[in-house]
Protein backbone atom coordinates (compact mmCIF):
# COMPACT_ATOMS: atom_id res chain seq x y z
CA UNK A 1 0.00 0.00 0.00
CA UNK A 2 1.38 3.44 -0.98
CA UNK A 3 1.78 6.33 1.46
CA UNK A 4 -1.18 8.05 -0.20
CA UNK A 5 -3.36 4.96 0.22
CA UNK A 6 -2.30 4.66 3.86
CA UNK A 7 -3.20 8.31 4.49
CA UNK A 8 -6.57 7.88 2.80
CA UNK A 9 -7.26 4.89 5.02
CA UNK A 10 -6.23 6.83 8.15
CA UNK A 11 -8.62 9.60 7.18
CA UNK A 12 -11.50 7.20 6.56
CA UNK A 13 -10.95 5.46 9.90
CA UNK A 14 -10.52 8.85 11.65
CA UNK A 15 -7.05 7.91 12.87
CA UNK A 16 -5.56 10.86 10.97
CA UNK A 17 -4.36 13.73 13.15
CA UNK A 18 -5.64 17.08 11.95
CA UNK A 19 -4.05 20.48 12.51
CA UNK A 20 -6.10 23.59 11.76
CA UNK A 21 -4.11 26.81 11.35
CA UNK A 22 -6.16 29.91 12.07
CA UNK A 23 -8.95 29.75 14.65
CA UNK A 24 -11.23 32.45 13.33
CA UNK A 25 -14.70 32.26 11.78
CA UNK A 26 -13.50 29.65 9.25
CA UNK A 27 -10.86 27.59 11.06
CA UNK A 28 -12.39 27.19 14.51
CA UNK A 29 -15.78 25.92 13.31
CA UNK A 30 -14.00 23.48 10.99
CA UNK A 31 -11.78 22.28 13.84
CA UNK A 32 -14.80 21.76 16.08
CA UNK A 33 -16.71 19.88 13.40
CA UNK A 34 -13.82 17.50 12.66
CA UNK A 35 -13.29 16.91 16.36
CA UNK A 36 -16.99 16.21 16.72
CA UNK A 37 -16.71 13.71 13.85
CA UNK A 38 -14.14 11.78 15.89
CA UNK A 39 -10.76 13.14 14.80
CA UNK A 40 -7.97 14.32 17.07
CA UNK A 41 -7.62 18.01 16.23
CA UNK A 42 -5.01 20.60 17.18
CA UNK A 43 -5.70 24.25 16.45
CA UNK A 44 -2.88 26.74 15.92
CA UNK A 45 -3.29 30.50 16.16
CA UNK A 46 -0.85 33.35 16.77
CA UNK A 47 -3.45 35.02 19.02
CA UNK A 48 -2.66 33.77 22.51
CA UNK A 49 -6.01 34.98 23.86
CA UNK A 50 -7.86 32.83 21.33
CA UNK A 51 -5.65 29.82 22.10
CA UNK A 52 -6.30 30.26 25.81
CA UNK A 53 -10.05 30.57 25.25
CA UNK A 54 -10.21 27.33 23.27
CA UNK A 55 -8.16 25.46 25.87
CA UNK A 56 -10.45 26.86 28.56
CA UNK A 57 -13.41 25.52 26.57
CA UNK A 58 -14.73 29.06 26.03
CA UNK A 59 -16.13 29.88 22.59
CA UNK A 60 -14.22 33.04 21.52
CA UNK A 61 -16.41 34.10 18.59
CA UNK A 62 -20.03 35.25 18.31
CA UNK A 63 -21.86 33.76 21.32
CA UNK A 64 -25.09 33.66 19.30
CA UNK A 65 -23.70 31.03 16.91
CA UNK A 66 -25.99 27.96 16.98
CA UNK A 67 -24.57 24.58 18.07
CA UNK A 68 -20.86 25.33 17.95
CA UNK A 69 -20.19 26.81 21.43
CA UNK A 70 -21.73 23.78 23.14
CA UNK A 71 -20.13 21.41 20.65
CA UNK A 72 -16.69 22.96 21.27
CA UNK A 73 -17.08 22.52 25.02
CA UNK A 74 -17.95 18.87 24.54
CA UNK A 75 -15.08 17.96 22.18
CA UNK A 76 -12.60 19.93 24.27
CA UNK A 77 -13.80 18.12 27.41
CA UNK A 78 -13.24 14.80 25.62
CA UNK A 79 -9.70 15.86 24.68
CA UNK A 80 -10.48 15.85 20.95
CA UNK A 81 -9.68 19.54 20.49
CA UNK A 82 -6.74 21.51 21.84
CA UNK A 83 -5.01 24.71 20.76
CA UNK A 84 -1.50 26.13 20.72
CA UNK A 85 0.57 28.89 19.17
CA UNK A 86 3.49 26.51 18.57
CA UNK A 87 3.82 25.30 14.97
CA UNK A 88 5.86 22.41 16.27
CA UNK A 89 2.49 20.74 16.86
CA UNK A 90 2.50 20.00 13.13
CA UNK A 91 5.29 17.42 13.36
CA UNK A 92 2.92 14.42 13.61
CA UNK A 93 0.07 15.87 11.53
CA UNK A 94 -1.55 13.85 8.77
CA UNK A 95 -3.76 16.69 7.58
CA UNK A 96 -3.22 20.44 7.82
CA UNK A 97 -6.12 22.80 7.14
CA UNK A 98 -5.08 26.42 6.58
CA UNK A 99 -7.70 29.09 7.29
CA UNK A 100 -5.84 32.36 7.76
CA UNK A 101 -6.88 35.82 6.53
CA UNK A 102 -6.06 36.79 2.94
CA UNK A 103 -6.92 40.51 2.81
CA UNK A 104 -6.14 43.12 0.20
CA UNK A 105 -3.79 46.01 0.93
CA UNK A 106 -4.40 49.75 0.55
CA UNK A 107 -3.84 49.48 -3.20
CA UNK A 108 -6.37 46.61 -3.36
CA UNK A 109 -3.72 44.01 -4.13
CA UNK A 110 -3.66 40.60 -2.41
CA UNK A 111 -1.78 40.39 0.87
CA UNK A 112 -0.87 36.74 1.32
CA UNK A 113 1.79 37.32 3.96
CA UNK A 114 -0.18 35.52 6.68
CA UNK A 115 -0.75 32.55 4.38
CA UNK A 116 2.90 32.31 3.33
CA UNK A 117 4.07 32.66 6.93
CA UNK A 118 1.68 29.91 8.05
CA UNK A 119 2.82 27.54 5.31
CA UNK A 120 6.50 28.33 5.88
CA UNK A 121 6.19 27.66 9.61
CA UNK A 122 4.20 24.51 8.99
CA UNK A 123 6.06 22.79 6.18
CA UNK A 124 9.36 22.50 8.05
CA UNK A 125 7.68 20.05 10.45
CA UNK A 126 5.75 17.92 7.96
CA UNK A 127 6.38 14.58 6.31
CA UNK A 128 5.86 14.15 2.58
CA UNK A 129 2.59 12.23 2.89
CA UNK A 130 0.64 15.06 4.51
CA UNK A 131 -2.48 16.59 2.95
CA UNK A 132 -2.49 20.41 3.09
CA UNK A 133 -5.99 21.77 2.47
CA UNK A 134 -6.15 25.54 2.03
CA UNK A 135 -9.51 27.09 2.86
CA UNK A 136 -8.42 30.75 2.72
CA UNK A 137 -9.74 32.69 -0.28
CA UNK A 138 -7.08 32.94 -3.01
CA UNK A 139 -6.64 35.08 -6.09
CA UNK A 140 -6.65 33.05 -9.31
CA UNK A 141 -3.25 31.49 -9.93
CA UNK A 142 -2.14 31.48 -6.30
CA UNK A 143 -2.20 27.70 -5.89
CA UNK A 144 0.31 27.21 -8.69
CA UNK A 145 2.60 29.75 -7.01
CA UNK A 146 2.24 27.99 -3.66
CA UNK A 147 3.01 24.62 -5.24
CA UNK A 148 6.25 26.07 -6.62
CA UNK A 149 7.16 27.73 -3.32
CA UNK A 150 6.46 24.77 -1.08
CA UNK A 151 7.76 22.00 -3.24
CA UNK A 152 4.77 20.08 -4.56
CA UNK A 153 4.74 17.06 -4.89
CA UNK A 154 6.48 16.97 -1.49
CA UNK A 155 3.02 17.50 0.00
CA UNK A 156 -0.48 16.87 -1.27
CA UNK A 157 -1.91 20.35 -1.88
CA UNK A 158 -5.64 20.91 -2.26
CA UNK A 159 -7.68 24.08 -2.44
CA UNK A 160 -10.97 23.70 -0.54
CA UNK A 161 -12.42 27.21 -0.18
CA UNK A 162 -14.84 27.82 2.66
CA UNK A 163 -18.51 28.61 2.14
CA UNK A 164 -19.65 29.76 5.57
CA UNK A 165 -21.59 32.70 6.95
CA UNK A 166 -21.78 33.82 10.59
CA UNK A 167 -24.95 32.69 12.29
CA UNK A 168 -25.11 29.39 10.39
CA UNK A 169 -21.57 28.02 10.51
CA UNK A 170 -22.33 24.46 11.57
CA UNK A 171 -25.21 24.20 9.10
CA UNK A 172 -23.03 25.54 6.28
CA UNK A 173 -20.23 23.07 6.98
CA UNK A 174 -22.67 20.17 6.91
CA UNK A 175 -25.12 21.11 4.19
CA UNK A 176 -23.45 23.45 1.68
CA UNK A 177 -21.66 21.74 -1.25
CA UNK A 178 -17.88 22.10 -1.38
CA UNK A 179 -15.55 22.71 -4.32
CA UNK A 180 -12.15 20.97 -4.26
CA UNK A 181 -9.36 22.15 -6.53
CA UNK A 182 -6.57 19.58 -6.69
CA UNK A 183 -4.74 16.99 -8.77
CA UNK A 184 -5.93 13.39 -8.64
CA UNK A 185 -4.13 12.14 -5.51
CA UNK A 186 -4.77 15.26 -3.44
CA UNK A 187 -8.39 15.28 -4.62
CA UNK A 188 -8.92 11.71 -3.42
CA UNK A 189 -7.55 12.62 0.00
CA UNK A 190 -9.57 15.84 0.21
CA UNK A 191 -12.74 14.00 -0.78
CA UNK A 192 -12.11 11.43 1.95
CA UNK A 193 -11.51 14.22 4.47
CA UNK A 194 -14.40 16.57 3.79
CA UNK A 195 -16.94 13.79 3.36
CA UNK A 196 -16.47 13.12 7.09
CA UNK A 197 -18.19 16.44 7.87
CA UNK A 198 -19.91 17.69 4.72
CA UNK A 199 -23.05 15.73 3.81
CA UNK A 200 -23.65 17.72 0.64
CA UNK A 201 -22.00 17.19 -2.75
CA UNK A 202 -18.24 17.58 -3.22
CA UNK A 203 -17.15 18.85 -6.63
CA UNK A 204 -13.61 18.25 -7.86
CA UNK A 205 -11.98 20.57 -10.36
CA UNK A 206 -8.58 22.08 -11.11
CA UNK A 207 -7.14 24.61 -8.62
CA UNK A 208 -7.49 27.61 -10.95
CA UNK A 209 -11.20 26.95 -11.53
CA UNK A 210 -11.74 26.55 -7.79
CA UNK A 211 -9.96 29.85 -7.11
CA UNK A 212 -12.08 31.68 -9.67
CA UNK A 213 -15.24 30.02 -8.34
CA UNK A 214 -14.63 31.18 -4.78
CA UNK A 215 -13.84 34.78 -5.66
CA UNK A 216 -16.65 34.95 -8.20
CA UNK A 217 -19.24 33.70 -5.70
CA UNK A 218 -18.68 36.73 -3.53
CA UNK A 219 -18.21 39.10 -6.47
CA UNK A 220 -21.59 37.93 -7.79
CA UNK A 221 -23.19 38.69 -4.44
CA UNK A 222 -21.51 42.10 -4.43
CA UNK A 223 -23.00 42.90 -7.84
CA UNK A 224 -26.46 41.79 -6.69
CA UNK A 225 -26.25 44.00 -3.62
CA UNK A 226 -24.95 46.91 -5.68
CA UNK A 227 -27.97 46.65 -7.99
CA UNK A 228 -30.34 46.66 -5.01
CA UNK A 229 -28.53 49.64 -3.50
CA UNK A 230 -28.49 51.59 -6.76
CA UNK A 231 -32.18 50.87 -7.24
CA UNK A 232 -32.75 52.40 -3.80
CA UNK A 233 -30.89 55.54 -4.90
CA UNK A 234 -32.95 55.67 -8.12
CA UNK A 235 -36.20 55.42 -6.16
CA UNK A 236 -35.11 58.13 -3.75
CA UNK A 237 -34.32 60.42 -6.68
CA UNK A 238 -37.61 59.74 -8.45
CA UNK A 239 -39.75 59.94 -5.32
CA UNK A 240 -40.71 56.25 -5.19
CA UNK A 241 -40.50 53.53 -2.55
CA UNK A 242 -37.81 50.95 -3.34
CA UNK A 243 -39.30 48.44 -0.93
CA UNK A 244 -42.60 48.45 -2.84
CA UNK A 245 -40.80 48.42 -6.19
CA UNK A 246 -38.63 45.51 -5.05
CA UNK A 247 -41.69 43.57 -3.92
CA UNK A 248 -43.33 44.10 -7.30
CA UNK A 249 -40.22 43.08 -9.24
CA UNK A 250 -39.95 39.91 -7.19
CA UNK A 251 -43.43 38.81 -8.26
CA UNK A 252 -41.81 37.92 -11.58
CA UNK A 253 -40.73 34.25 -11.31
CA UNK A 254 -37.40 34.96 -13.02
CA UNK A 255 -36.32 37.97 -10.98
CA UNK A 256 -35.19 38.45 -7.39
CA UNK A 257 -33.84 41.76 -6.12
CA UNK A 258 -32.02 41.61 -2.79
CA UNK A 259 -32.74 43.99 0.07
CA UNK A 260 -30.82 47.28 -0.16
CA UNK A 261 -28.85 48.45 2.84
CA UNK A 262 -26.24 50.84 4.23
CA UNK A 263 -23.29 49.01 2.69
CA UNK A 264 -21.57 45.65 2.55
CA UNK A 265 -19.58 44.29 5.49
CA UNK A 266 -17.92 41.10 6.58
CA UNK A 267 -14.52 39.67 5.81
CA UNK A 268 -15.20 38.38 2.30
CA UNK A 269 -17.43 40.38 -0.02
CA UNK A 270 -15.63 43.74 0.35
CA UNK A 271 -12.30 42.23 -0.74
CA UNK A 272 -12.93 39.09 -2.83
CA UNK A 273 -13.86 41.01 -6.01
CA UNK A 274 -10.44 42.68 -5.80
CA UNK A 275 -8.79 39.26 -5.44
CA UNK A 276 -10.64 38.12 -8.56
CA UNK A 277 -9.47 41.19 -10.48
CA UNK A 278 -5.90 41.27 -9.16
CA UNK A 279 -4.20 39.41 -12.01
CA UNK A 280 -6.35 40.53 -14.92
CA UNK A 281 -5.14 42.27 -18.06
CA UNK A 282 -8.67 43.48 -18.80
CA UNK A 283 -10.81 46.12 -17.09
CA UNK A 284 -13.57 44.46 -15.04
CA UNK A 285 -15.82 47.53 -15.12
CA UNK A 286 -18.92 45.91 -13.66
CA UNK A 287 -17.11 44.53 -10.60
CA UNK A 288 -15.34 47.85 -10.02
CA UNK A 289 -18.62 49.78 -10.28
CA UNK A 290 -20.34 47.41 -7.86
CA UNK A 291 -17.58 47.93 -5.30
CA UNK A 292 -17.86 51.71 -5.70
CA UNK A 293 -21.65 51.65 -5.21
CA UNK A 294 -21.51 49.49 -2.10
CA UNK A 295 -18.63 51.47 -0.60
CA UNK A 296 -20.64 54.67 -1.11
CA UNK A 297 -23.78 53.51 0.73
CA UNK A 298 -22.68 54.23 4.34
CA UNK A 299 -21.68 57.74 3.25
CA UNK A 300 -25.08 58.19 1.62
CA UNK A 301 -26.86 57.15 4.83
CA UNK A 302 -24.65 59.57 6.76
CA UNK A 303 -25.68 62.33 4.35
CA UNK A 304 -29.36 61.45 4.86
CA UNK A 305 -28.71 61.86 8.59
CA UNK A 306 -27.16 65.29 8.18
CA UNK A 307 -30.05 66.35 5.94
CA UNK A 308 -32.60 65.19 8.51
CA UNK A 309 -30.77 66.95 11.36
CA UNK A 310 -30.90 70.23 9.45
CA UNK A 311 -34.62 69.78 8.74
CA UNK A 312 -35.19 69.22 12.48
CA UNK A 313 -33.34 72.50 13.16
CA UNK A 314 -30.63 70.65 15.07
CA UNK A 315 -27.09 71.97 15.00
CA UNK A 316 -24.93 69.46 13.12
CA UNK A 317 -21.85 70.48 15.05
CA UNK A 318 -22.12 68.63 18.33
CA UNK A 319 -25.26 66.71 17.35
CA UNK A 320 -25.47 63.36 19.18
CA UNK A 321 -26.08 60.59 16.65
CA UNK A 322 -26.70 57.07 17.92
CA UNK A 323 -26.13 54.34 15.35
CA UNK A 324 -28.29 51.33 16.11
CA UNK A 325 -26.36 48.25 15.04
CA UNK A 326 -22.58 48.21 14.82
CA UNK A 327 -22.53 44.58 13.60
CA UNK A 328 -22.56 44.20 9.83
CA UNK A 329 -24.97 41.25 9.90
CA UNK A 330 -28.32 41.05 11.65
CA UNK A 331 -28.56 39.13 14.93
CA UNK A 332 -24.78 38.63 15.24
CA UNK A 333 -21.94 40.47 16.99
CA UNK A 334 -19.68 40.40 13.91
CA UNK A 335 -18.28 43.91 13.34
CA UNK A 336 -15.81 43.09 10.56
CA UNK A 337 -15.89 45.88 7.93
CA UNK A 338 -19.23 47.06 9.28
CA UNK A 339 -20.81 49.90 7.28
CA UNK A 340 -21.50 51.55 10.64
CA UNK A 341 -17.79 52.31 10.98
CA UNK A 342 -17.57 54.16 7.66
CA UNK A 343 -20.80 55.97 8.52
CA UNK A 344 -19.31 57.04 11.84
CA UNK A 345 -16.23 58.51 10.17
CA UNK A 346 -18.28 60.65 7.80
CA UNK A 347 -20.53 61.93 10.60
CA UNK A 348 -17.58 62.76 12.85
CA UNK A 349 -15.99 64.76 10.02
CA UNK A 350 -19.23 66.75 9.84
CA UNK A 351 -18.92 67.54 13.56
CA UNK A 352 -21.31 65.00 15.07
CA UNK A 353 -20.82 63.14 18.33
CA UNK A 354 -21.35 59.53 17.22
CA UNK A 355 -22.29 56.72 19.57
CA UNK A 356 -23.27 53.08 19.06
CA UNK A 357 -25.94 50.81 20.45
CA UNK A 358 -26.06 47.11 19.60
CA UNK A 359 -27.78 44.43 21.70
CA UNK A 360 -25.41 41.78 20.36
CA UNK A 361 -22.06 43.53 20.86
CA UNK A 362 -20.38 43.72 24.26
CA UNK A 363 -19.67 47.29 25.26
CA UNK A 364 -22.44 48.71 23.08
CA UNK A 365 -25.44 46.94 24.58
CA UNK A 366 -27.51 47.72 27.65
CA UNK A 367 -30.70 49.75 27.83
CA UNK A 368 -31.91 51.29 24.56
CA UNK A 369 -33.63 54.30 26.18
CA UNK A 370 -30.49 55.08 28.15
CA UNK A 371 -28.43 54.91 24.94
CA UNK A 372 -30.81 57.30 23.14
CA UNK A 373 -31.35 59.74 26.02
CA UNK A 374 -30.48 63.23 24.81
CA UNK A 375 -29.72 62.06 21.27
CA UNK A 376 -30.50 64.20 18.25
CA UNK A 377 -30.72 61.34 15.75
CA UNK A 378 -31.10 57.58 15.72
CA UNK A 379 -29.76 55.72 12.67
CA UNK A 380 -30.78 52.09 12.10
CA UNK A 381 -27.82 50.41 10.45
CA UNK A 382 -28.32 46.70 11.26
CA UNK A 383 -31.54 44.77 10.84
CA UNK A 384 -31.54 43.08 14.25
CA UNK A 385 -34.85 41.52 15.24
CA UNK A 386 -34.80 43.62 18.41
CA UNK A 387 -35.13 46.82 16.40
CA UNK A 388 -38.46 45.86 14.84
CA UNK A 389 -40.24 46.13 18.19
CA UNK A 390 -38.98 49.56 19.25
CA UNK A 391 -41.65 51.89 20.67
CA UNK A 392 -40.65 55.08 18.85
CA UNK A 393 -43.16 57.20 20.75
CA UNK A 394 -41.40 56.22 23.97
CA UNK A 395 -37.99 56.78 22.40
CA UNK A 396 -39.00 60.22 21.18
CA UNK A 397 -39.69 61.30 24.75
CA UNK A 398 -36.04 60.85 25.76
CA UNK A 399 -34.41 62.30 22.61
CA UNK A 400 -33.42 65.94 22.24
CA UNK A 401 -34.44 66.05 18.57
CA UNK A 402 -36.70 63.46 16.97
CA UNK A 403 -34.68 62.40 13.93
CA UNK A 404 -34.83 58.83 12.65
CA UNK A 405 -32.81 57.49 9.72
CA UNK A 406 -33.72 53.95 8.67
CA UNK A 407 -31.30 52.10 6.39
CA UNK A 408 -33.04 48.72 6.82
CA UNK A 409 -36.75 49.62 6.48
CA UNK A 410 -37.19 48.48 10.08
CA UNK A 411 -39.28 51.43 11.30
CA UNK A 412 -41.56 51.87 8.28
CA UNK A 413 -44.20 53.26 8.24
CA UNK A 414 -42.40 56.25 9.66
CA UNK A 415 -43.30 57.44 13.18
CA UNK A 416 -45.35 60.60 12.69
CA UNK A 417 -43.56 62.73 15.28
CA UNK A 418 -40.10 62.11 13.77
CA UNK A 419 -38.18 63.71 10.95
CA UNK A 420 -37.70 60.51 9.00
CA UNK A 421 -35.31 59.48 6.24
CA UNK A 422 -35.54 55.96 4.94
CA UNK A 423 -33.10 54.39 2.50
CA UNK A 424 -34.94 54.04 -0.80
CA UNK A 425 -37.91 56.16 0.27
CA UNK A 426 -38.38 59.17 -2.00
CA UNK A 427 -39.66 62.39 -0.50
Amino acid sequence: MSETDELEQRIKTKEAKIVVIGLGYVGLPQAVMFANAGFQVMGIDICEARVSAVNAKCWPLDPQEPELPAMMQEVAHLGKLRATSDFGACHDADVVIVAVPTPVDESRQPDFSALVDALTNTCSYLSSSVLIAIESTLAPGTMSDLAAMFGEPSFHLAYCPERVTPGALAHNLRQVPRVIGADSEAAILAMALYSQVCKASLYVTDPLSAEICKCAENAYRDVQLAFANELALVCEDLGADVWQVRQLINTCPWRYVLRPGPGVGGACIPKDPWLLMSGLSIEADLLTAARATNDWMPHHVADLTLEALREAKALVGGAIVVILGVAYKENTSDMRNSPALAMMERLIKAGCDVRFYDPFVDGYNGDLLTALAGADAAVICAGHDDFYGIDWQEVGQVMRHKVLVDARNVAWPAPREFVYRGLGHGK
